[in-house]
């Protein structure tokens, strides 16, 4: 059983981003290091100089900004996926952080099938692109997006799932054939931590089973793993 730790990084994106929504560019870019490498749609567009400089630069640190809207945020040991949507013709993407004592250390900003590609090619899986992706349509609304991926058993847990959002997700453990998520579970004007046990079978969903914490759903994914 591969496990990773609850992380602080989710609570320093967001802070990023909602600090950038401010036009607060001085805040956003404290989340940044120094030696900070910028890469956008896989391609190194800036140096950590002129990206320091343009986000703290001559406005003084508050810039009149285009909003980033932030759909979903996820944890995968020291890095950060968000996907994320801008105003205008901007595609939808995926925004990668990787994160480092605190601060950022390098971001990668893709369109979000090329990220997604780019995802499952690293981790030699696709049970992550499929839960983000699954993920990201339960916020957006898009049940038919949702259900995708769910199968048998886990089909019918899926239906029952009527919140409005699973935020703040962290994948917190992983074996050949499960995968175990925390997530923050917005329902009811109530949000309430969940943690998920999730089975495969190819690249669908075959069942969902729900735990009191994280650390008793890796306990399970370790003992369905030995079975």
């Amino acid at each position: 059983m591969r496990a990773t730790a609850a992380h602080e990084p989710l609570a320093l994106i967001r802070r990023l981003y909602e600090a950038w929504n401010r036009g607060d560019i001085a805040t956003a870019a404290e989340v940044l290091a120094p030696e900070v490498q910028w890469d956008t749609f896989g391609a190194a567009k800036a140096t950590p100089d002129a990206m320091q400089q343009t986000l703290a630069g001559g406005s003084g640190g508050t810039w009149h900004l285009t909003a980033v809207a932030v759909d979903l945020l996820v944890a995968i040991e020291d890095h950060v996926l968000a996907f994320s949507r801008r105003t205008g013709a901007a595609p939808d993407r995926v925004e990668i952080w990787t994160l480092r004592d605190s601060r950022a250390v390098h971001y990668r900003g893709y369109p979000l099938d090329d990220g997604l590609a780019v995802l499952s090619e690293t981790t030699r899986s696709r049970k992550l692109e499929l839960v983000c992706r699954a993920f990201l349509a339960f916020n957006r609304g898009d049940s038919a997006g949702w259900m995708r991926i769910f199968t048998g058993d886990g089909r019918a847990f899926a239906k029952r799932l009527e919140g409005t959002r699973l935020d703040d997700v962290e994948v917190r453990g992983e074996t050949f054939e499960a995968l175990v998520i925390s997530a923050a579970y917005h329902h009811g004007g109530r949000i309430a931590p969940v943690h998920l046990l999730l089975s495969f079978a190819g690249e669908r969903v075959r069942r969902v089973e729900p735990h009191q914490t994280a650390e008793a759903a890796l306990d399970a994914a370790a003992r369905w793993s030995s079975a």
